[in-house]
C-alpha cells in the first residue's frame, strides 16, 4: 500500500531490427507535496540559459533532469521548496518539473512554449479551463518582475497538480487579497 504514485511511459523507436521499446516508471508521490500545497510553496529564481545556451537541449527533459535536480536542490539549500527558473536576461521560463502561471486581474500569465519550455498536459488543461472560467490567457515571454508583481501564482504539473506560490525570492503574495478577486 503505497498510497499516490506517479506513472510515467517513455515509449521509443527502438533499435532497428529489434523494434520498439518501453519503460514504465512507477514512484511513491513524495510526502512534502501535500504539505506544500497546503502551505503553498516558496520559489527562489535561479538562472537557467535556456534559449541562450540550446546546447543544453530545452524542453527535452526526457533526455536529462540532471540541471533540474541540480536547481531543486539548490533551491532547498536557500530554504525554498522549488526554483522557478529564467533565462540570463531575466525572463520567466518554468519549474524544476512544473510549468509556472500567475493572475493580474481577471488574466492568468504563463511563459509560451517557443522559449523551450516543456508543454505539460495539466498546462494544456488549465488553458482551456482558464477561459471556460471566464478568465483571459496570455503567453509570452515575460520578465521576472512582472512575476513578482503579480496579484497571485501557482504551478501545475501532473505529479504536483495545482500548487499555490506564497513567495518567489522572499516576495509575498498577499494571500488575502487573492482569496477576495
Amino acid at each position: 500500500d503505497a498510497g499516490d504514485v506517479g506513472l510515467r511511459i517513455y515509449w521509443t523507436p527502438g533499435a532497428p531490427e529489434v523494434g520498439p521499446t518501453a519503460i514504465v516508471l512507477v514512484s511513491p508521490i513524495p510526502d512534502w507535496i501535500e504539505a506544500a500545497r497546503t502551505r503553498g510553496q516558496r520559489l527562489v529564481s535561479l538562472v537557467f540559459p535556456g534559449r541562450s545556451a540550446p546546447w543544453l537541449l530545452p524542453g527535452t527533459k526526457s533526455v536529462s533532469y540532471a540541471t533540474h535536480v541540480a536547481a531543486e536542490a539548490e533551491a532547498r539549500r536557500r530554504g525554498a521548496d522549488d526554483a522557478g527558473l529564467v533565462d540570463v536576461d531575466g525572463t520567466v521560463l518554468e519549474g524544476t518539473v512544473t510549468n509556472v502561471w500567475w493572475r493580474e486581474g481577471d488574466t492568468l500569465l504563463t511563459p509560451e512554449l517557443e522559449l523551450g519550455i516543456l508543454a505539460g498536459e495539466t498546462r494544456a488543461a488549465l488553458l482551456g479551463l482558464a477561459t471556460e472560467e471566464g478568465f483571459g490567457v496570455e503567453t509570452g515571454a515575460f520578465p521576472l518582475d512582472r512575476l513578482l508583481e503579480a496579484e497571485e501564482a501557482f504551478t501545475s504539473s501532473s505529479v504536483r497538480e495545482v500548487m499555490p506560490v506564497v513567495s518567489v525570492d522572499g516576495h509575498a503574495y498577499d494571500s488575502r487579497r487573492a482569496a477576495e478577486a
